[in-house]
Formats: C-alpha cells, sequence, structure tokens
C-alpha cells in the first residue's frame, strides 16, 4: 500500500503498537482494580498540565505527566488514608485540571492554539522522539508487571494475601498509579485526554469477558487495542476524522460485537 511508504504513517502505526502495549497492561489494572473513574480524573488533571507547559514553552508529554504524577499521589494519599468523599475529589481535580489547562491556553502569548489535538487526539503529529518515549516507557512497564506479578495480581484481587506474605501494599500501590497515570499520558497522543479513558477500559473489558487470569487479560487487551486502534486510525485517514473518536467508535462497535458473542456462546454452552 502507497500509504505504507510515508514516514509520518510509519511513525503513527509504529506508535499505535507501543501505546497498544501499554494501553493494555495499564486497562487491565483499572479494569481489574475497578478504578476506571479515579483514572479519568487523572487524565483530566492532565490537562491542566498541557495548559502549564503551552504557557512556560517546555514539552507538553513531561507537563501532562508532572500533574498527572502528582494527581496521582493526592489520590494514593486518600486511598491509603481512607478518606471519605474521594469521588468529590476526583470530580474537583477533573474540572479543576480542565479548567486551569483552558484558562492558561486561552493566555499563552502568540497565535491561537488548537485544542483539537490535546483532546481529542493527533497521532500523525507522533515524532521519533515520542517513539522513544513510548517505549522506554513500554520496558519500564514489562519489566515492572514480570517482576512483581505475583504482587499486582494481590493487590489487585486479594489483599489479605500481600499482608500474610508482608508486602508493603502501600509501595506497591504508588507504583501502580505512576505507571497508571504515565500510560494515560503516553496514550494522549492517540485519543486525547478527553476519549483516552476509553481506549484504556474498553479493550480490557472486552478481554475480561473471555479470559479469567490478569496475564491472559492483558495480551488479548493488547490485541484488540491495536486492531481498534488500527481500525480508527484508516478510518480517520481517509475519511478526515477525527482520530480519536474513530478509534472509540471502533472500540465500542468491538465492545457490542463482544457482548453479543458471549451471549450466543452462553446459551449454546446450555
Amino acid at each position: 500500500m502507497e500509504i505504507l511508504s510515508f514516514q509520518f504513517i510509519q511513525f503513527a502505526l509504529l506508535s499505535a503498537l507501543l501505546v497498544s502495549i501499554c494501553g493494555g497492561i495499564v486497562g487491565s489494572i483499572i479494569v481489574s482494580n475497578k478504578t476506571v473513574f479515579l483514572s479519568g480524573g487523572v487524565a483530566h488533571s492532565a490537562f491542566g498540565g498541557v495548559g502549564i507547559a503551552l504557557y512556560f514553552g517546555f514539552n507538553v508529554m513531561l507537563g501532562a505527566a508532572i500533574t498527572s504524577i502528582l494527581m496521582s499521589i493526592l489520590l494514593i494519599y486518600f486511598i491509603i488514608n481512607k478518606k471519605k468523599n474521594i469521588d468529590s475529589f476526583i470530580a474537583a481535580a477533573w474540572a479543576f485540571g480542565m479548567a486551569l489547562g483552558v484558562i492558561l491556553i486561552d493566555i499563552t502569548p502568540g497565535y491561537g492554539i488548537d485544542l483539537t489535538s490535546y483532546l481529542f487526539g493527533s497521532i500523525l503529529a507522533v515524532g521519533k522522539i515520542d517513539i522513544i518515549i513510548i517505549g522506554i516507557f513500554d520496558i519500564l512497564l514489562i519489566t515492572f508487571v514480570y517482576l512483581y506479578y505475583r504482587e499486582i495480581l494481590g493487590i489487585l484481587y486479594d489483599e489479605t494475601f500481600c499482608k500474610l506474605k508482608n508486602i508493603n501494599i502501600n509501595i506497591f500501590l504508588f507504583f501502580i498509579y505512576i505507571f497508571v497515570s504515565l500510560g494515560i499520558v503516553m496514550s494522549m497522543n492517540i485519543a486525547g485526554l478527553i476519549l483516552v479513558l476509553a481506549i484504556l477500559s474498553i479493550p480490557a473489558y472486552i478481554a475480561s469477558m473471555f479470559v479469567s487470569s490478569l496475564s491472559k487479560m492483558m495480551v488479548l487487551s493488547f490485541i484488540l487495542s491495536l486492531m481498534f486502534i488500527c481500525i480508527g486510525f484508516f478510518v480517520s485517514y481517509y475519511y478526515n476524522l477525527s482520530i480519536g473518536a474513530c478509534v472509540v467508535m471502533s472500540a465500542i462497535f468491538g465492545m457490542i460485537l463482544s457482548s453479543i458473542l458471549k451471549i450466543i456462546l452462553r446459551k449454546c454452552n446450555g
């Protein structure tokens, strides 16, 4: 195909592969831990970091990463100390991040800044540096999961096991949420901060319908993420539509078809 001969297309597809890896792992963690709404707070607060980065003139991904990590640390504090009204805090942080980002972008000197790529994704704008950063993150994430898979499994499903094994739950929660927050930032170019949560959670949710183990869920979620991103990418490219919206719509259709298939299989098995 002639389209594949363009370097920016090659970069886009390579970033889709790398983002699918982190999305498959991070998405499986947030779906298994039932923290999708919490992750939404992290994702939307990251927009404040985008505004800060644009206003002060440094890397947008770095700005989003810093604010996401700070948000995650606050959430970990609330979780560890079992604070009440954590949902209200998440909602407030969600709104604050978006409002701060918009205000800072409005007052940033120079020409008007197009928010579309940050809110809904712009995979064609991915460069070599972005590829390297996402690749390094994937290596660190895979290494962490490989080395501490049993501990992660215990924290997600059985905290009693962790306490019996004298596993420091708080330390692992810290690293898990840091990786989740960075995974959200890494996926920003694909779906934007508005739709990134769907990209992370829908493939993992579909995978959970058909597999029971966390490792298999991560692998299947990665495959589904890559498939949905590629479908959404080509649809958006040929029809000049928003990449993030197209990826999410392909994932939604996949979820509907998977739900129908699951019902059919259940009836066939009695």
